[in-house]
């Protein structure tokens, strides 16, 4: 038997995409190649392993037992591969090389983005490769090497920098004040018009407390919902009723006086669970120079108390 001394870590890594991915074609369109020359390359390691390594079905492949372990072992050869290299960066004066960074979409253009100029200008070797998304990832499939996440802190897996609590806010436009007053207490919300954000998992709910008591829910109506937080902060701003979300969302229409904050002596959130700001990498993987440096570098950006939450 030949062997796989003759097949390089490239190809490990495309049979372990196309392990991820189920599909020669996800994972052409991805690495900008012909589908026949990935299955190629994978008919090859079955010859000279003499293993059938995939079923290849209509719409996908899977693999068979002995692909599923040849999997495994590459996946641990790979993970070796990438810290050899990372230790060779290291000895770098300079960060360089490809950071994987995944983040929340809204998040990512308010406090990612404004601070890429300065970034690259820092550090003119790095490259960046920036994927945002709302959904949950998993760093392991998509090889992301950090990712910037807000809500609480479950995944033991990984391993987590705290950046800012995620602190609520209820606002309204000046303008909704002055006509309808401002409310002193939750119970008063009954009585205004409420834009509340609707997602996939149905309305959000407001919680409201004082002084560390428990959480209590308070219902609240108005004219608009929707899934967007652009479009309610932007009603808000017109006077068409309360908002609640989250400061760095909110922060500068605050600080522009188009948005007033309300119920100060309360705290509010949209869940029972603390929620935080943080940056996440896996816990299997040895933090490189260049995944730290941008770490390091946003939270310089953000302060100890970040910039969306100060005066």
């Amino acid at each position: 038997m030949q062997g796989l001394n003759e097949f390089g870590f490239k190809a490990l890594r495309l049979f372990v995409a196309v392990l991820d991915h189920g599909s020669f074609s996800e994972v052409a369109r991805r690495e900008g190649l012909a589908p026949s020359s990935i299955s190629r390359q994978i008919q090859l390691m079955e010859q000279a392993l003499n293993q059938q390594l995939l079923y290849r079905h209509t719409r996908a492949v899977t693999p068979t037992e002995a692909g599923r372990m040849l999997g495994h072992h590459a996946r641990l050869v790979l993970v070796q591969l990438e810290e050899a290299e990372q230790a060779l960066q290291e000895q770098q004066s300079e960060p360089s090389g490809l950071v994987r960074i995944n983040a929340p979409v809204v998040f990512g253009q308010r406090h990612l983005t404004p601070w890429l100029g300065q970034l690259c200008e820092r550090y003119p070797k790095l490259q960046l490769d920036i994927q945002q998304t709302d959904t949950y990832v998993d760093p392991l499939q998509e090889g992301a090497d950090l990712l910037f996440r807000i809500g609480p802190l479950h995944d033991s897996s990984m391993q987590a920098r705290i950046l800012a609590p995620h602190r609520f806010q209820v606002a309204a436009s000046p303008a909704y004040l002055k006509r309808h007053g401002s409310p002193k207490h939750p119970d008063e919300l009954a009585a205004h018009q409420c834009l509340a954000y609707k997602g996939v998992t149905g309305q959000q709910r407001w919680f409201f407390r004082k002084d560390q008591q428990d959480w209590t829910p308070y219902p609240v109506t108005g004219p608009i919902t929707g899934n967007h937080a652009d479009t309610l902060t932007q009603a808000a701003e017109q006077g068409l009723g309360l908002v609640m979300f989250p400061s760095w969302l909110i922060g500068e229409a605050v600080r522009n006086g188009t948005l007033v904050p309300v119920l100060g002596d309360y705290q509010v959130s949209n869940s029972l669970e603390p929620q935080q700001i943080a940056v996440l990498w896996p816990g299997s993987r040895r933090l490189s120079v260049k995944v730290r440096t941008v770490i390091d570098f946003y939270v310089e950006c953000f302060g100890v108390v970040p910039y969306w939450d100060r005066p």
